[in-house]
């Protein structure tokens, strides 16, 4: 029987709780301070608030580990894989290196495994913590997981396929490498697990496996880690109307989208505006937009801040007259339109994915249809031209935003974990029990 036990900081006041202390491992793609956005942030932040009543520790990628000073707890362990052939390639090793990480890992008898990201990092790794039979659970905030295992670079050619000459060659390659005694993995073996979607929008796009049987699934928004900032600034509108990009530089967030709707702002309504990129990017995509910038003529009204810190980029968005969210991918539930709201800027978006179920057309935002820059540059031109209408619909969306605040998110969270290791270790025991 489960004592109760106490917290007594002040943001829970000394509220009794139903659980005792679990040990729990953390598995993410890239983990702070190596990040590349609002993902690995935010699961850093479910991890310090953990860490207030749990034993936790992190299992994450290699990437950058040089650059980052060794911390307690967190094993910068796995390797980071491409998506193209080169990636396929070096597949098979990283997945026996992996495996040995994930091994070492569970020295620290976890209680209970979170999985919070797995694109890009060998899943084999995953397979033999699922294996363990320790209680998993899973936090969706994009697509991979619909694909668990079976995008894996190498579990997948474990799977009957058809495939080409080469790809059975290379399947059989595989298969010899996971005859090791260290290996001898089962790509879609039943599993049983709890998931945490981070909007309604991802557990409608992305189907969760055959193989894993759902023992308990919450929808719990993402948040904003640092909505405080956001919501603290104060606001002083640059001279010239200002639209910002706050994101990554890739082609799935839609940039060449923002550049246009530029040009067409200024060539059809008139509008001398400029745009103000902020976020890491693709280094050839990036020359590519500079490139379309060029072409369109806008080269000189395009500000490239490159990546900044929150303080940084919140100083952008205090002189912002606009916004944009321009992705041309569905989007899970994007946290640029959650700061943006807190920040008190007029958000423009495309309606794709989670978008529309964090800020709803016309009521927070002026949404526009995937890839329309036409329709961007007019929405653009409406926030820019009918103060009235976009300060109150300005003050609708930062009504919206505090419902999406990080101390309720990171109470859900722990709640989530604590209630997914209590229903998984019953169901252990059942069936444990059930097997004598």
């Amino acid at each position: 029987m489960c004592l109760p036990a106490v917290v007594s900081d002040a943001r829970r006041r000394a509220v009794w709780l139903p659980y005792e202390p679990v040990r729990i491992l953390v598995v993410s793609t890239l983990y702070p301070p190596v990040a590349f956005g609002g993902y690995e942030v935010e699961c850093s932040g479910v991890v310090e608030r953990l860490r207030e009543r749990h034993e936790v520790q992190v299992l994450t990628s290699s990437r950058d580990r040089t650059q980052v000073e060794d911390e307690r707890g967190i094993a910068r362990e796995l390797e980071m894989l491409s998506a193209d052939w080169k990636g396929a390639l070096r597949a098979p090793r990283a997945a026996l290196r992996a495996v040995a990480a994930a091994r070492e890992a569970l020295r620290f008898e976890p209680e209970l495994i979170y999985v919070w990201n797995a694109s890009s990092i060998p899943q084999a790794a995953l397979r033999v913590l699922a294996d363990s039979g320790t209680p998993l659970a899973f936090r969706v905030c994009e697509h991979w997981f619909g694909g668990l295992f079976t995008n894996d670079q190498f579990l997948r050619e474990l799977l009957p396929a058809k495939r080409s000459a080469p790809r059975r060659g290379w399947a059989l390659v595989c298969r010899a490498v996971n005859r090791a005694p260290s290996l001898r993995l089962e790509p879609i073996a039943p599993l049983r697990a709890a998931i945490s979607w981070n909007s309604e929008a991802i557990e409608r796009m992305v189907s969760t496996p055959p193989f894993v049987d759902v023992a308990l699934e919450r929808v719990t928004h993402s948040v904003p880690r640092f909505g405080s900032l956001y919501a603290d600034l104060v606001r002083e509108l640059a001279p010239t109307p200002e639209i910002v990009f706050l994101g990554r530089v890739t082609p799935y967030k839609g940039i060449a989208v923002a550049v246009q709707a530029l040009a067409l702002l200024r060539s059809e309504h008139g509008i001398e505006a400029r745009l103000e990129v902020v976020g890491p990017e693709d280094e050839e995509h990036g020359k590519e937009m500079r490139r379309l910038s060029e072409r369109l003529g806008v080269a000189e009204a395009v500000h490239w801040h490159g990546q900044r810190s929150p303080e940084q980029a919140a100083a952008v968005l205090a002189r912002a007259h606009a916004l944009i969210v321009p992705s041309v991918w569905d989007e899970p539930f994007p946290l640029v339109t959650i700061e943006g709201a807190l920040a008190r800027v007029p958000l423009v978006a495309a309606d794709v994915g989670g978008i529309s179920e964090g800020m709803h057309d016309r009521e927070h935002a002026l949404l526009f249809a995937r890839g329309d820059a036409s329709s961007a540059a007019a929405a653009l031109a409406e926030t820019l031209k009918d103060p009235a209408a976009t300060s109150a619909r300005v003050q609708r969306a930062l009504q919206r935003a505090q419902q999406f605040r990080l101390e309720p998110y990171l109470d859900a969270q722990e709640s989530f974990v604590e209630d997914a290791f209590a229903t998984l270790a019953s169901g252990a025991r059942e069936r444990r029990a059930a097997a004598r």
